[in-house]
């Protein structure tokens, strides 16, 4: 027995599957891929199968298999897209879409149509890529609309980044959204020393606050309450409002994509109700000219006011 049974195999599988007869033709494909490990249209086949199964885990390995004996096979690496998002795999996902998607551009509505891939097409996954690049390795982590479960936003987490001893959050979703005006597309970065939730629900927040409220975070303006309403104890009370700042510390070149639409970067710093007041009646150069004059560290989440 090898390829010609595994062959014959295969086709059973295939007809099996196209009559719906899920479990049956699994088996058609298990047998094939014993028989003749680098068969790929049997892992193909088998991938396709798990997922009809609802078993994505599995499908997901059997399209690896399938992919990496056949890397130019279009629906070998939809169905692996399919999978690893079913699993929250995004990065696989993301690069497996992409070279469906170079292999079939016309497969492009139909990605649209699919809410787990959809989500890859948005400009907020090219936002994502180029923090990645620009930043690192990261990880993510959903966080939910306090007055809206349906509605979620991902903040990453860069660690040692800008400096060692440092993390940085940043939105990976509010760049999807689109300004009347043609202003660049954002996404909000948090410095901190004290690693803990506060910080990610800081960034999450301002991003739910901007979408709610139309309002754009450009460099120098304030949000009143941002932070106190997070329910963060004492850093709540002490440092409740919210400045957005040119992100310098980073050192990146900025806007990250010319566009169109172009997309950069906003840093939000956790403020005293002093250093509010402050604002409003100097004005935002005056407000940096004060933190610089005090050496004020804004990844200090323990600070104390300086004014």
């Amino acid at each position: 027995m090898g390829l010609a049974a595994a062959d014959q195999l295969t086709a059973e599988g295939n007809a099996l599957f196209q009559r719906h007869e899920y479990i049956t033709a699994l088996a058609r494909f298990e047998r094939a891929a014993a028989i003749f490990p680098s068969h790929h249209q049997a892992w193909k086949g088998l991938g396709h199968c798990l997922l009809c199964l609802a078993r994505p885990g599995e499908a997901a390995r059997a399209f690896d298999q399938a992919i990496g004996l056949r890397p130019d096979s279009a629906t070998a690496l939809w169905g692996g897209a399919l999978a690893h998002a079913d699993l929250g795999h995004r990065v696989v996902a993301q690069n497996y879409l992409k070279r469906v998607l170079a292999l079939q551009p016309t497969w492009l509505e139909l990605a649209l149509s699919v809410p787990a891939l959809a989500a890859f097409l948005q400009l907020s996954a090219r936002a994502g890529e180029l923090m990645r690049t620009a930043l690192g390795v990261s990880s993510a982590r959903a966080y939910r609309h306090t007055g809206d479960a349906a509605r979620s936003i991902d903040v990453a987490r860069f660690a040692d980044v800008p400096e060692p001893g440092l993390v940085t959050y940043g939105s990976l979703g509010l760049s999807n959204v689109e300004w009347p005006d043609g202003r660049p597309r954002l996404e909000v970065l948090l410095a901190c020393v004290q690693d803990g939730p506060a910080a990610p629900q800081i960034v999450a927040n301002a991003v739910f606050h901007v979408m709610d409220s139309s309002f754009y975070p450009a460099p120098g303006t304030m949000v009143r309450d941002l932070v106190g309403v997070i329910g963060a104890g004492d850093l709540s009370q002490r440092l409740p409002h919210a400045y957005f700042s040119v992100p310098r510390r980073w050192r990146l070149r900025l806007p990250l994509d010319e566009g169109p639409p172009a997309i950069t970067l906003t840093m939000v710093v956790p403020v005293s109700e002093g250093e509010y007041q402050y604002w409003r009646t100097h004005g935002d150069d005056a407000l940096e000219a004060r933190f610089a004059a005090v050496s004020m560290e804004p990844a200090d989440l323990r600070r104390a006011s300086v004014v």
